[in-house]
């Protein structure tokens, strides 16, 4: 259980440090749309967050989804190249490993966007 729990919070640092240090100039309507606001009144604060994120790790998801139902469609690389961004393609994933388990995105403090990874099978 405590090695579950380090494994999760590794992800969460590396994901808070890629999405700090990497910023993609995320825009609504232009590098992905929010296509469902779940039980989220004011959508603003994920608005902020997705626009302060690298996304390009999880363009090969299609839509994200946030544990508040809140659901982002991702535009993948081909889209943002089609539509004029300048981006290199070999910098965006192509495949996922066949063994991946899809994260819950979780909307932290500061509008930092947390990806909750759950760890499948035996751990020592």
């Amino acid at each position: 259980m405590k090695k579950q729990a380090t494994i999760r919070n590794l992800f969460v640092l590396f994901f808070f440090i890629a999405s700090f240090g990497l910023s993609a100039q995320e825009q609504n309507n232009q590098t992905y749309h929010i296509i469902n606001n779940g039980t989220v009144q004011n959508v603003q604060s994920y608005i902020d967050a997705l626009n302060a994120s690298n996304l390009k790790y999880h363009r090969l998801i299609t839509t994200i989804l946030f544990e508040t139902g809140l659901k982002v469609e991702l535009y993948s690389a081909t889209e943002l190249v089609a539509a004029g961004r300048s981006i290199n393609l070999a910098d965006y994933p192509v495949s996922f490993p066949a063994t991946r388990v899809e994260p819950t995105f979780v909307l932290g403090a500061n509008n930092f966007i947390i990806e909750m990874h759950s760890v499948e099978g035996k751990h020592h």
